[in-house]
């Protein structure tokens, strides 16, 4: 009798987070649509930042989510910038968008967005080297501008 508790416990078990454990994560990639920057306290928290899609996205071998479609991030945390490698940091958790079908899609991934890393995304090459000296003495804000900056991506959806 016990050893049928153990087994109907463990098939319980199986069936409630098996689901959840094997389900199909799919990547979007996506780049902002808007500037995103900690220069002038533009951004926080509880805002809302648009970002665009840059390929299809695919889910049963169709078409889920199309190219440029816009996504909104949600603002979750800001950092400002600080003194000696304190880099402003920008996170989002909660992004919504349309798929084809023009139902509602909200994307529960992590997003963080680090002054330091965008660097490597400046366009300018030679005034990299003094962007990256500067670091020492002061952190970097982020300052995103999507004509300009073409920093991708990766939510996941579930």
């Amino acid at each position: 009798m016990q050893r049928l508790k153990n087994l109907l416990t463990a098939l319980i078990t199986i069936l409630c987070f098996c689901p959840t454990a094997l389900a199909e994560k799919i990547p979007v990639k996506i780049e902002p649509a808007q500037v995103i920057s900690t220069t002038h306290d533009e951004t926080e928290i509880g805002d809302y930042v648009k970002f665009s899609v840059i390929s299809d996205v695919y889910k049963n071998d169709k078409v889920y989510i199309a190219k440029g479609t816009q996504v909104l991030g949600l603002v979750d945390y800001v950092q400002e910038n600080g003194w000696s490698f304190d880099n402003a940091q920008i996170d989002f958790r909660i992004f919504k968008t349309r798929d084809v079908k023009n139902n509602l899609v909200i994307i529960n991934s992590f997003v963080s967005i680090n002054g330091f890393e965008t660097l490597k995304y400046k366009g300018n090459r030679p005034a990299q080297f003094f962007n990256y000296i500067g670091v020492i003495f002061r952190g970097k804000e982020v300052d995103l501008n999507p004509d300009v900056d073409k920093m991708p991506f990766t939510i996941w959806l579930q």
